[in-house]
């Protein structure tokens, strides 16, 4: 009985942070397009950043990808935030990623990260 009572619990810990996820990422209002379209021309600018965006969630999270050079690029994630909140954007999160270990062998590196607030 006693371990029916803890399974019990987990569940209802599990399906709480699920509802509580949900409600979160609920309430975000996708990014209009033309204002994505602007932050990609403006990233396009700098030579740091040699790809689109990896991908965007609602706006509010993106990924680049740059040339890896062994440090942390957590200084390239917080000049993308710079420019996502110049047009708007926040609360945002910026993950940067290793671009040549996403095109050579599909690797998904984490090479730095910003929260834009």
């Amino acid at each position: 009985m006693h371990v029916i009572n803890k399974r019990l619990v987990i569940l209802i810990l599990i399906a709480l942070s699920v509802v509580v996820t949900w409600y979160i990422e609920s309430g975000k209002t996708e990014i209009p397009a033309e204002t994505r379209t602007r932050v990609e021309a403006e990233l396009a600018q700098d030579s740091t950043f040699p790809a689109r965006p990896v991908w965007w969630d609602k706006g509010h999270r993106i990924g680049v990808g740059v040339i890896p050079d062994g440090t942390s690029r957590d200084s390239d994630a917080r000049r993308v935030c710079n420019l996502m909140l110049k047009h708007g954007i926040t609360p945002a999160e910026v993950e940067v990623y290793d671009v040549l270990q996403i095109q050579n062998d599909d690797e998904w590196v984490q090479v730095g990260a910003a929260r834009c607030e």
